[in-house]
């Protein structure tokens, strides 16, 4: 492939927030120039749209001419904001490079939101939504899907209806630290398997005019399976056309510039440094891999994704499995479809 379909980019670790879920960032912070170089070569990959996202994105003051650089390449910006570091004078430089605004709300009510954003506040967070979607740049809503707020799905899309939003995209819980407290988290909050079918059904069977997108590599099998139709238009944050996991199709740079394939990836799967090498040469060096090219191979994989029938249109999380077990080319562990083959 000559080029990412789009590129995900931490563009600083600063936060106001500390939400029990986040992955976490590298340490060290690119400087104003490297991050135009960044900006630059990413222009030179003409990805179709780009992800800015922190921390929380609105606290590095060059946000907005890195995002007038890329409006003018005409390349789409989705900044993902907490929606607790707004001020007018914020509001009024997004709107220049007209980005396409994403709020994460991993609850639909107070409790749920905070308890999971420590430090924020909902109805602070809801005010800027509004704010937003009266200049036309609320875009939706990204949600960590899990035990936390999995019964919350349903209300979930009505607030963001009720918000004005365009789109709501589920990103259930993955794993995202390597500290204790992470992995308590994760074996305590994750949905399992068989959770995993029933969010999708929940989601999918409620009629709404929002576009749509569950962000998991088996979704495309399991809507199959339950005869659901599936939006696909870009959602900003996965590839729908694409189907299955899009670890092979993505960047994903971390906030000191180092370049994965998605932002759930370890640092086993770091490809380069794109502030220190042109970002085509570490794009490259990514699709030419050992370990991407062997973990698009059914042939290479191990367990149930190498006997799965339905593999091309899924191929398992890469970041979840190798994190899970160690090996990228086994199989992902929370796939219903593999678990039902485990089962077998």
């Amino acid at each position: 492939m000559s080029r990412p379909i789009y590129i995900d980019w931490v563009i600083t670790s600063k936060c106001n927030l500390n939400c029990r879920h986040c992955v976490g960032m590298e340490e060290g912070e690119l400087t104003h120039d490297e991050a135009l170089k960044v900006t630059n070569d990413i222009i030179k990959l003409a990805p179709q749209w780009v992800i800015l996202e922190g921390g929380e994105p609105l606290m590095r003051p060059d946000i907005y001419e890195v995002g007038r650089m890329l409006h003018k390449a005409e390349i789409d910006t989705y900044p993902i904001t907490n929606g607790n570091a707004f001020t007018e004078k914020a509001l009024n430089e997004l709107a220049t490079f007209s980005p396409k605004i994403l709020f994460s709300i991993d609850g639909a009510t107070a409790e749920v939101y905070e308890y999971t954003k420590t430090g924020a506040k909902f109805e602070i967070a809801k005010e800027w939504m509004k704010k937003c979607a009266e200049r036309g740049i609320f875009h939706g809503i990204t949600v960590v899907l899990s035990k936390q707020n999995i019964d919350q799905i349903e209300d979930l899309i009505r607030l963001t209806e009720n918000l004005g939003g365009k789109r709501i995209i589920f990103l259930p819980l993955k794993p995202f630290g390597e500290d204790e407290i992470s992995i308590e988290y994760y074996e305590k909050n994750a949905l399992s398997p068989e959770e995993q079918e029933e969010a999708i059904l929940k989601a999918y069977q409620y009629k709404t005019s929002l576009d749509m997108f569950y962000d998991e590599p088996f979704l495309w099998n399991i809507a199959a399976k339950h005869g659901i139709s599936l939006n696909t238009s870009d959602s900003g944050i996965t590839i729908p056309e694409v189907q299955g996991c899009a670890s092979a199709y993505s960047l994903y740079i971390q906030s000191n510039g180092d370049v994965r394939p998605c932002m759930f990836a370890s640092e086993q799967l770091t490809f380069g440094n794109a502030a220190k090498e042109p970002l085509e040469e570490v794009w490259n060096r990514m699709q030419n891999s050992n370990i991407i090219t062997k973990w698009v191979n059914q042939k290479q994989r191990i367990g149930a994704c190498g006997e799965c029938d339905q593999f091309d249109t899924c191929r398992g999380c890469l970041a979840r499995t190798t994190r899970l077990t160690g090996n990228p080319l086994k199989s992902d562990p929370c796939c219903p479809l593999a678990s039902a083959l485990v089962k077998k």
